[in-house]
């Protein structure tokens, strides 16, 4: 039985992960921002007799992450393994994106995951082992137009998890970065189109038309759940880990096409031409009916 923390654990891809860990016979810690408005977490812990223990703990405060984590070693004695999911999704084209919902997007999804390391990394150390489970994102191989913000963070974050399995190897444990693709979660519920027309229309209308094609045959939050489980339980653990068939295409399309064969792709003009190369190169038609 391994200890394990989950974050973001409310809803979605967190809430179906500390479940199905829990399921498993772990000893989970599955945390929210607000454990009095958890009541579907509850409710689900409850209605299966799981033993999973509902935490406070908020990325933007890092007050709640230190006691999160202190609780857990007090408790338990030990944490195995991070899935570190909690994040939010926002923003819009360079230019229509203000600097104050950029700060809002990095200070959750980049700052808070490093504070959650600061506080976990050094268990792991003690320890000389573990597993820290990062759940980014396609967006963070797939940057799309009208998209920028939430791709940089998610970006930073392969950059930071590939530094970060170098020095966690040196004492033993081991790094995964999950990147699914379209995911059926209540984050889309979140998502309030702009009234205003959009300045970039041609990239607007093609980040519509990807998001319409992926939910239309998604991953689920419970296939999220079983790829992180399995990881963990793998004697060499992958590093990049995409889920989702739309995640395992874009990222083996640009793969094998090249950066700057994907890029000379993407800034093709015309939505036909476009269409085309995104074919030629991922093998699957997203933008065609």
């Amino acid at each position: 039985m391994s200890v394990i923390l989950v974050t973001g654990a409310s809803t979605g891809i967190g809430q179906e992960t500390a479940l199905h860990f829990s399921r498993l016979g772990h000893e989970v810690y599955a945390s929210v921002r607000n454990p009095g408005t958890a009541t579907e977490l509850k409710a689900k812990i409850a209605a299966e007799n799981l033993s999973a223990h509902i935490i406070r703990l908020d990325l933007v405060r890092p007050s709640t992450i230190d006691t999160a984590i202190a609780d857990i070693i007090n408790t338990s004695g030990r944490l195995d393994v991070l899935v570190a999911n909690a994040g939010i999704g926002a923003g819009s084209s360079v230019e229509e994106t203000e600097l104050d919902t950029v700060r809002e997007i990095f200070e959750t999804n980049y700052f808070g995951n490093v504070s959650l390391l600061r506080a976990v990394t050094p268990v792991l150390r003690k320890q000389g082992s573990g597993h820290i489970v990062m759940v980014g994102s396609l967006a963070g191989r797939y940057a799309a137009g009208c998209h920028a913000h939430y791709s940089a963070s998610k970006w930073a974050m392969e950059g930071l998890c590939e530094s970060l399995a170098q020095e966690m190897a040196e004492c033993g444990a081991q790094v995964t970065i999950v990147e699914p693709g379209c995911v059926v979660t209540p984050m889309w519920t979140k998502v309030q189109p702009s009234e205003a027309p959009p300045l970039y229309p041609e990239n607007m209308r093609r980040l519509v038309r990807f998001f319409e094609f992926g939910l239309n045959r998604p991953a689920m939050p419970e296939d999220v759940a079983k790829a992180i489980a399995q990881a963990t339980t793998a004697k060499k653990a992958p590093f990049r880990l995409p889920v989702g068939k739309d995640a395992v295409e874009v990222t083996s399309g640009r793969t094998r096409a090249g950066d700057q064969a994907w890029i000379d792709m993407l800034c093709t003009e015309g939505y036909d031409n476009f269409a085309e190369g995104w074919k030629n190169i991922v093998g699957v038609d997203y933008y065609r009916d």
